[in-house]
């Protein structure tokens, strides 16, 4: 019986210390997908809630154990929504995002062109948005958002005729 209670006391003082690093860990790192370099290559990597060397030196090391043991969360097609338009858009609840890319494509059996704006929202999601039959208007418009944070969208893309 005497030693019952201290194998208890020995594993509750192990496992205590060992909860509270995980749920540190799960606190103060997230992955989340970052441009390498100055090319449109992403990986995805650690990124921390704080500057604080001391705590992500502490919490540096789980980041390998984390990627053996749930190669899931560090995979880049975890980050990529499926494309939508504007009524997809519109649906969505209310979100924080900056605009990352924004192309023209125009095929050459249609001749009507189509906006692509790349949307990367405050979880790490990109969110492409394809905009058939854009007015010029929308396109200088996203242009004009282009590296900036959005809060809403705007509402002119909606009602545009």
């Amino acid at each position: 019986m005497n030693t019952r209670k201290r194998l208890l006391i020995i594993l509750m003082s192990a496992a205590f210390p060992l909860l509270c690093y995980i749920v540190g860990y799960l606190h103060f790192v997230h992955p989340m997908p970052i441009r390498v370099g100055s090319s449109n290559h992403e990986s995805v990597e650690p990124v921390f809630r704080t500057t604080r060397h001391s705590i992500i030196s502490f919490f540096r090391p789980a980041v390998a154990v984390d990627q053996t043991v749930f190669p899931g969360r560090w995979e880049l097609e975890r980050f990529q929504l499926p494309p939508t338009n504007l009524a997809g858009l519109r649906t969505m609840p209310p979100f924080r995002a900056r605009v990352q890319s924004v192309a023209r494509t125009m095929p050459h059996n249609t001749g009507i062109s189509t906006l692509r704006l790349g949307l990367r929202l405050e979880s790490g999601h990109f969110l492409q948005i394809d905009v058939p039959a854009a007015t010029e208007q929308m396109f200088a418009l996203a242009g004009s958002l282009m590296d900036t944070g959005l809060h809403e969208f705007p509402s002119s893309w909606f009602d545009a005729k």
